[in-house]
């Protein structure tokens, strides 16, 4: 847990980091029944999770997300509670977020024969 305390003592380094980009995979986006907003949030808190291997969670706060991606706070709120429920997010007990596998492997990967 020390170890988790330090990265997030540092978490104001981190909040300089932003996704550089989003591509959005509309037969996805399409078939997960998601806005064009509750994917961008969505693969912007992928993106932020993956940056460090000793600790796979988005600490980006909600507030920061939402003016990063110009949206508003409450609309972060409601698509974070979307991806639960949909299973495409997680969260720890701190309430920081991750994608599933679910989303990595929609997203991230395809499969060969589903493609014939």
């Amino acid at each position: 847990m020390r170890e988790i305390g330090g990265i997030l003592k540092n978490a104001k380094a981190k909040y300089t980091k932003r996704p550089r980009y989003t591509v959005v995979l509309h037969d996805v986006r399409e078939k997960l029944k998601l806005s064009m907003n509750d994917y961008v949030v969505i693969d912007s808190i992928h993106k932020l999770s993956h940056n460090d291997p000793k600790y796979s969670y988005c600490i980006m706060s909600k507030e920061n997300l939402a003016e990063f991606l110009g949206i508003g706070r409450r609309t972060v709120f409601n698509i974070i509670q979307t991806g639960l429920e949909k299973g495409l997010l997680t969260k720890n007990d701190r309430g920081d977020l991750r994608t599933t596998d679910k989303w990595v492997n929609l997203i991230e990967l395809y499969d060969l024969k589903a493609r014939n």
